[in-house]
């Protein structure tokens, strides 16, 4: 298959990107607690712009109540204009485009993130906290915050706004039928729309473009006709439309394993077919075949949580390279309430500033050829190290090869394969089917000290599962094809919500049964074990590449 059309050049307003690969606007925590670009976040971005078009972090207008995480982008005044030009200008240094997201979050925030305000809303639909209707004063005063904000954005060198009416935030509220309850004229929300979008368009000469949930998965929400109908209304005054999904629920753009991948082309054929603005789509996007499978229908193709996993994601795929694929597993990425940005599979993410380590010479050894093993065995040929990987067993890939959940084994194998490929192609010599015996080298032991519960083969048994451990949600996909399985709250605690909500679908569709207690059920196994830190890819992985990377250094 030929991907030569990513690579192609695309004009968006007055401004031409070298390529139709975007990155997608995700939350980072990267920010200070002020609002300004950390120099962590600027080399965040800095390391993902082989990209056409880098699209920021949503960014709050106002400092009352637009705010909906700790450390996110603002724009609210003048003084943060140098700090964002600093970002600007490193993007524009390394080559590419950078659009500005603005958002103002209405009931999807908190009081405590909004300086212990009431959140607003257009209608008085609480969501995580009573909300006060917004009067026409305060609907004046948000589209002043978002004209005062775009003056600020292109001041500070931005090629473009984007504003964000995805995802349950203010716009999408005006948008959508399911809150938008309104008695007066702002019913139909799209004049709330219209009215910003030419207000933000008198002030500034840069694109204009809206993100928009191409569904809201219910139905009392958008729907692909009504997104088709209101970017008809506004086209006059947009440069590119972005298609997203999802509102308030579990579901949305960044959907884990358990859903089809890449999502939301069926949907956006509704819109294709009643515009020809550039039309830009996200989800779920994370192979060459998937982004070119998009370019059928939308014109860019948006890349989020892949660019996490692989910064090098569009080099690599023009050099046919190994590609450290996204496994939408939904952990490091999603725990945003209480940490920063992080990737189970890259664990630089968030470490952009670190510097190289130092070169090494001469031979390592690597005993064990799971996730920690061959992470540190790739940092050590990076590093310049001749690096043999010894595996008793018959295959690397560790305890990735017990995975029973099939949906999981389908993007988790895709990490054995690409360091399969990466180990081969740095020259680390792999020996499999072979007990290390320690001569006395040099000898890095990346063996886990815990691991995850080895399977059971039950039959005919009623089992009752109160455990959150990741081994035991994928064997309930083998013991309930020949015992009855019961299970708890507990199995889904710690997972992100989308994924959570998916797994129980599956769940259901198969059979098993969900209690509220474990003592409701007389079962003839109980298996009880809850933990707040569990093994992982994540922590697997981590801990190769520190091995790697400071092996040789004096303790």
């Amino acid at each position: 298959m030929s991907f030569n059309k990513l690579f192609e050049p695309i004009t968006v307003g007055d401004v031409e990107l070298s390529n139709r690969i975007v990155m997608s606007p995700m939350a980072t925590n990267l920010a200070t607690p002020e609002g300004y670009p950390t120099e962590e976040l600027v080399m965040y971005y800095v390391r993902r712009a082989s990209v056409g078009l880098i699209i920021t972090e949503y960014t709050y207008v106002n400092r009352v109540d637009a705010r909906g995480t700790p450390n996110q982008l603002g724009l609210y005044s003048d003084d943060l204009i140098p700090k964002f030009a600093r970002l600007t200008e490193a993007i524009h240094n390394a080559g590419t485009k950078i659009f500005v997201q603005l958002v103002h979050v209405g009931r999807k925030t908190r009081r405590d993130l909004i300086w212990n305000n009431t959140p607003i809303a257009p209608s008085n639909v609480p969501l995580l906290e009573p909300v006060r209707e917004m009067s026409e004063d305060d609907i004046n005063r948000v589209i002043n915050d978002f004209v005062k904000a775009a003056i600020r954005a292109e001041r500070s060198g931005f090629d473009g706004i984007e504003l964000h009416g995805a995802h349950g935030y203010l716009i999408a509220q005006f948008l959508s039928p399911a809150v938008n309850r309104r008695s007066d004229r702002y019913r139909d929300g799209v004049i709330f729309l219209e009215e910003l979008l030419k207000e933000v368009r008198s002030v500034v000469s840069i694109p204009i473009g809206l993100r928009i949930s191409v569904t809201e998965f219910d139905n009392e929400g958008l729907t692909p006709e009504m997104v088709a109908k209101i970017i008809k209304r506004v086209e006059g005054l947009l440069d590119y439309v972005h298609l997203s999904a999802g509102r308030d629920g579990p579901l949305g753009s960044s959907m884990p394993f358990y859903y089809k991948r890449p999502s939301f082309i069926d949907e956006a054929k509704v819109v294709r077919s009643t515009t020809k603005l550039p039309l830009f789509l996200v989800g779920s996007i994370s192979t060459p075949e998937d982004a070119v499978k998009v370019l059928e229908v939308a014109d860019a193709v948006v890349i989020g949580r892949q660019l996490l996993a692989d910064p090098d994601w569009p080099i690599k795929v023009r050099l046919n390279m190994p590609i450290r694929p996204c496994i939408r597993c939904n952990q490091s990425c999603r725990l945003l309430a209480t940490r920063e940005v992080r990737c189970d599979v890259n664990p630089e993410l968030g470490w952009e500033l670190l510097p190289t380590p130092p070169k090494g010479f001469g031979e390592v050894v690597v005993v064990g050829g799971g996730l920690m093993g061959m992470e540190a065995a790739r940092i050590l040929a990076l590093r310049g190290f001749d690096v043999k990987l010894y595996e008793k067993g018959d295959k690397l890939g560790g305890q990735l090869n017990e995975i029973r959940d099939p949906y999981k084994r389908a993007e988790f194998m895709r990490l054995v394969d690409y360091y399969e490929r990466e180990l081969k192609g740095l020259g680390v010599k792999v020996y499999l089917n072979t007990e290390f015996k320690d001569d006395g080298g040099n000898v890095i032991y990346a063996v886990p000290k815990e691991r995850q519960p080895e399977f059971k083969d039950y039959r005919g048994l009623r089992i009752l599962l109160d455990s959150n451990l990741y081994a035991y949600q994928d064997y309930v996909f083998e013991w309930v094809r020949r015992n009855e399985v019961y299970v708890t709250d507990n199995v889904f605690r710690g997972l992100d919500r989308a994924r959570a909500y998916l797994l129980m679908e599956k769940y259901r569709e198969l059979g098993v049964e969900f209690v509220k207690s474990p003592e409701s059920v007389k079962a003839d196994v109980v298996i009880h074990s809850v933990y707040r830190d569990q093994p992982s890819i994540g922590k697997a992985i981590a801990r190769g590449y520190w091995l790697g990377r400071t092996y040789g250094q004096l303790k």
